[in-house]
């Protein structure tokens, strides 16, 4: 069974990274890059290098040993935490439309946060492993929690990218609530301080009043902040349900920007119609309930919540950034995982996906998983009956 589910993901995965290839040709033939000559290969030429390092990673850490990653995890936060503070130090970062998300080096480039997505996965699954008992408690399990997290989400705001920052939270607090976090206490928290957070947001960056004022209308500026938005929009309507064919797409001849990256599933809508955008979105949920599956199933605790974290995160990108060429929220830079151009978000979730393959490996059977779930509620109870028990014996001695 373990076999089984793993070549299902594995397979899966790969269906997603074929049409990649395919829609990353056919978007960026067209273009240039900057300081390059005319190659019309050069955008697919990058992606295919990175696609073969993400690959060969994928291959190794899928017979890795999962539990591993619990003996990693801090020393890989850390390493996050650094390559994110070095973004910001001028003459190290690199400054691209106003905001500093990246480090070059030679002719390639690194966007940390991209790792940042990695090591806080692996961080807030090893975090809510160990900490299966005192997690539901606010000072021991919560407070914690939202330090290791929000450290990172404050550092990418600052550069500022306010969308990864928002992606970075609710994936990590996605593992840790069902790890055993209190959603009350998540709750409270975010009730308290989201409002001022968007206040102050609103308020005090332009770039974001912009977008929230072009979602509520793309029509009040549809050839400046609202144009690709807008272009988006007719890219997918003029696909209809069989599409332009492969290689037809008129939006990507230089009418919609970010084509080969950001809006590349409007690309897609367009070449491919209705038939070629369900088929996507099915591999993306198919894929979803393949990761549940393996999270079901999973040995362990920790197995169990890197197959969430990870999956999940695969998910939640793929509809926020559907969501966002599809109008249906405003305007954020996040690429389409395994889809769009771009070297080392790929790598790193197919270094993800290797995370998955490992904990795959070692899976139980449905019976087994299901005595183990019981196994661990029991406990559960027990300990919080003598929890309850001891909080009883100091109320009587107190009276």
């Amino acid at each position: 069974m373990s076999k089984s589910l793993r070549n299902a993901y594995l397979l899966n995965v790969l269906a997603l990274l074929g049409i990649g290839v395919v829609m990353v040709f056919s978007s960026s033939a067209i273009r240039l890059m900057p300081g390059m000559e005319s190659d019309p290969f050069v955008f697919i030429k990058r992606h295919l290098l990175f696609l073969g390092l993400g690959l060969g990673a994928m291959a190794v850490i899928g017979r890795v040993d999962y539990t591993l990653w619990q003996k990693l995890a801090r020393p890989l936060w850390l390493l996050g935490l650094a390559l994110l503070v070095l973004t910001l130090i001028p003459g190290i970062g690199t400054e691209y439309n106003g905001a500093r998300r990246w480090i070059r080096f030679g002719g390639f480039g690194l966007q940390p946060s991209d790792f940042a997505k990695f090591a806080l996965l692996v961080a807030a699954a090893a975090y809510a492993a160990t900490r299966k008992e005192s997690l539901g408690e606010f000072r021991r399990g919560f407070i914690p929690a939202c330090l290791f997290v929000g450290i990172y989400s404050v550092l990418c705001m600052a550069q500022p990218d306010f969308g990864t920052s928002l992606f970075l939270a609710a994936s990590s607090f996605l593992v840790l609530i069902c790890g055993g976090l209190r959603v009350r206490h998540l709750c409270v928290v975010g009730a308290l301080m989201l409002p001022v957070a968007s206040v102050v947001m609103y308020s005090k960056f332009d770039h974001i009043q912009t977008r929230v004022l072009v979602f509520l209308d793309p029509q009040a500026d549809p050839r400046g902040k609202g144009h690709q938005v807008n272009q988006s929009l007719i890219a997918i309507g003029a696909g209809g349900m069989e599409g332009q064919g492969l290689g037809n797409s008129t939006q990507k001849l230089y009418y919609l920007p970010e084509q080969e990256t950001d809006f590349i599933f409007a690309v897609l809508a367009e070449e491919t119609g209705l038939v070629g955008s369900l088929l996507t979105l099915g591999l993306f949920s198919t894929l979803m309930v393949i990761g549940m599956a393996v999270a079901r199933r999973a040995r362990d605790r920790l197995g169990s919540l890197l197959a969430l974290g990870f999956t999940g995160a695969i998910g939640l990108q793929a509809a926020i950034n559907i969501a966002v060429v599809t109008a249906s929220v405003p305007t954020k830079g996040i690429g389409l995982p395994f889809i769009s151009f771009g070297g080392s978000a790929c790598f790193f979730y197919l270094c993800g996906v290797g995370v998955v393959l490992s904990v795959a490996r070692r899976c139980v059977s449905a019976q087994e998983a299901a005595q183990l779930q019981s196994s661990e509620l029991e406990n559960r109870r027990s300990a919080e009956s003598a929890h309850v028990s001891a909080r009883a014996r100091r109320l009587v001695a107190q009276a």
